[in-house]
């Protein structure tokens, strides 16, 4: 019993761990040396390898009603792939250009109390969600999903509230969320309700904590040692918001494992750090925003994923930006970029009218 819980653990670590820091290699090589650091590095894979499970379920839970058999193979080959891949890229740029030993960090030593204390907020929300999980009406609906895609293979052709079978849901079939979960459940051989209210907290809060540094450091880079007293002011807003149900803050410690929560507390920050980050000032050399460019565009893969809302919301945000920027740098290039990074977004848009 020991040895095939020890063996779960592993497979979680494998596959939330080692396998997005793997693949985060391939995106993260397009960018310059310097800014490259490994939070960075997972952050990059995770969205990276939600992209790629976003891209070759929403065909086959369109075209196979019993397709999941199908998913896991595909996408476990693939993700070892891109893993493998992204360890080359590196091991190959290594010899080429040794790490720059002014890679990124934040200051720890002057505000070393503020940072331990800003590690002990984020524990305790993770040990808080970890051991208080809390139930909501939803999770009748998104979690019975992945419970049902796990123990019998189909893709959204059974009704949760029933357990009868119907057509495709249209509604939430592009937002395949609720599939990932049940891979993770598959591969790992705990349940996916386990996987949603217990596992998944403990991925999601450091990796959204993580954006949120990120987007700090750009935001206070004259200022950086504000960096911790920015962090705690998140981290209060985060465990005192929930003054309405309908709160991100809410979403991000009580309904942590839906796909609203991830396009509100992952998906859109991470895309407000991207677009901070690509427009930052021009003090390093512009093919390194390659990389940058990408993750973009793979984030609104991830938002598509997360909820059809995203095909307006994280739509909005980046033409918005793209209208400001393209009048301030009088350059029709900007919008351009951004208009094409949001095709995601657009073609799950049209096959959700067309489907």
């Amino acid at each position: 019993m020991g040895i095939f819980v020890l063996g779960q653990i592993l497979t979680l670590i494998l596959l939330l761990g080692i396998i997005p820091l793997c693949i985060g290699m391939i995106p993260v090589n397009l960018i310059e040396n310097r800014h490259r650091s490994i939070g960075v590095t997972y952050i990059a894979g995770f969205i990276s390898m939600l992209a790629v499970f976003q891209i070759i379920t929403v065909p086959i839970v369109i075209l196979a009603p019993y397709g999941f058999k199908i998913i896991v193979p595909l996408f476990s080959i693939l993700t070892v792939l891109l893993g493998a891949v992204g360890i080359y890229m590196t091991v190959r740029s290594a010899r080429k250009e040794p790490f720059s030993r002014e890679c990124e960090a934040f200051p720890f030593s002057e505000e070393k109390p503020l940072w331990l204390f800003v590690l002990l907020l984020i524990g305790f929300q993770m040990f808080m969600a970890f051991t208080l999980t809390s139930f909501d009406g939803d999770d009748a609906y998104y979690v019975v999903h992945s419970v049902l895609t796990d123990e019998t293979d189909t893709l959204y052709r059974i009704r949760p509230y029933t357990g009868l079978s119907t057509g495709m849901d249209l509604r939430h079939s592009l937002a395949v969320f609720p599939i990932w979960i049940a891979y993770i459940a598959r591969m790992s051989g705990i349940h996916a309700t386990i996987i949603a209210h217990s596992v998944l907290p403990l991925i999601l809060i450091p990796v959204t904590y993580w954006i949120y540094l990120e987007i700090g450091k750009k935001l206070l880079k004259r200022d950086i040692h504000k960096l911790p007293v920015f962090m705690i002011f998140i981290c209060i807003m985060q465990i005192f918001g929930n003054v309405s149900i309908y709160t991100n803050a809410t979403f991000f410690l009580t309904r942590t494992w839906q796909g609203k929560s991830m396009l509100a507390n992952v998906v859109l920050p991470a895309i407000f750090w991207l677009i901070l980050w690509i427009f930052d000032s021009e003090n390093y050399d512009k093919e390194y925003r390659l990389g940058l460019w990408i993750l973009l565009l793979l984030t609104n893969f991830v938002a598509a994923m997360s909820s059809t809302a995203s095909v307006f919301l994280a739509a909005m945000l980046i033409g918005v930006t793209g209208i400001v920027l393209g009048i301030r740098e009088k350059n029709i290039q900007i919008p351009l970029r951004l208009m094409i990074c949001c095709m995601p977004l657009v073609l799950y848009g049209v096959l959700f009218l067309l489907i």
